[in-house]
């Protein structure tokens, strides 16, 4: 189609990084995890000439044609076409001791410090269906994980649902929220304080 397509991530793959567990819902691969399926992206933008930078969006304007986007090492870029493609970030509670205790025992990422847990209870927040896989991934290491969820029922996929109520290093607790972490010093990781409704 005579496209020039140019790809600009900091990161290539974003939240994909992370998954340790394998992503099945991505048509035209049977089982993959996160870094075989980034490596397939960018074989496959590459066979259609697309350029991939290691570079930041730092502005877009769309009041020009061309448009025009602002890199932070690259600078100015013209294109008549942008898709934003965003990802997602972790989404924080926002209770109290949250902050003073992430990195010492609250986490975001059971990939990147599931392995701090080896052995001892643990739990997630959540009913969606990242909630559900860092569940599944902390069942295989933890001596035990409590999935704690805001109301009776998840939102995630069935086939995942099916997997944790099914998986009996899992307890769901139902109609419960967190609400303080606590701790008589940072390292010491004692656990939440949660509430059943």
């Amino acid at each position: 189609s005579n496209l020039c397509p140019l790809l600009i991530a900091p990161a290539l793959g974003g939240q994909l990084l992370a998954k340790g567990v394998d992503v099945e819902n991505y048509p035209g691969l049977p089982r993959e995890n996160g870094g075989k399926m980034i490596s397939i992206m960018k074989t496959q933008a590459r066979s259609f000439f697309t350029e991939v930078w290691d570079d930041s969006v730092m502005s877009v304007n769309t009041a020009v044609t061309p448009f025009e986007i602002v890199t932070n090492r690259s600078g100015l870029i013209r294109a008549h076409m942008i898709i934003v493609a965003t990802g997602a970030d972790s989404k924080w509670l926002d209770v109290s001791g949250e902050w003073e205790f992430r990195g010492f025992g609250v986490s975001s990422c059971a990939a990147c410090d599931g392995y701090l847990y080896k052995g001892k209870a643990c739990a997630v927040v959540g009913g969606g269906d990242t909630a559900m896989e860092e569940a599944l991934m902390l069942s295989r290491l933890c001596s035990s994980v409590q999935l704690i969820h805001r109301r009776d029922s998840f939102r995630a996929s069935l086939v995942l649902v099916n997997r944790v109520l099914n998986n009996p290093n899992i307890q769901v607790r139902w109609n419960s929220q967190i609400h303080r972490f606590v701790g008589r010093t940072l390292a010491s990781e004692e656990g939440a304080s949660f509430e059943q409704k």
